[in-house]
C-alpha cells in the first residue's frame, strides 16, 4: 500500500510540474502572440500617422499651388486695366 501510494503521488507530482510546464508554456505563447498583435498595431498606427502627414503636405501644396494660380490672375487682370488705362490716356 505504501508503495502504491509513493507511486501514486511521484505521478501526481509529476503530473503537476508538467501541468505547471504547460501553463508556462501557454503563458509564453500567448505573450508572444500579444507582442506581435501589438507589433503590427502600431505599425499600421504609424503607416498611418505617415501617410496623413503625406496627405497633409499634398493638400497644403495644393491649395497653395491654388492661391498662386488666383493670385497671378488678379495680378495679371490688374495688369490688363492699367494697361487699358493707358492706352486710352494715349489715345486722347
Amino acid at each position: 500500500n505504501t508503495a502504491a501510494f509513493r507511486l501514486w503521488r511521484l505521478q501526481k507530482e509529476l503530473l503537476s510540474k508538467e501541468e505547471a510546464r504547460l501553463l508556462e508554456a501557454r503563458a509564453l505563447l500567448e505573450k508572444k502572440q500579444l507582442r506581435h498583435i501589438f507589433w503590427v498595431w502600431r505599425s499600421r498606427c504609424l503607416e498611418m500617422e505617415q501617410i496623413l502627414a503625406l496627405t497633409t503636405r499634398i493638400q497644403r501644396n495644393l491649395v497653395s499651388r491654388c492661391f498662386s494660380a488666383w493670385k497671378e490672375t488678379v495680378e495679371q487682370k490688374a495688369l490688363y486695366r492699367c494697361n487699358v488705362f493707358r492706352l486710352r490716356a494715349v489715345s486722347l
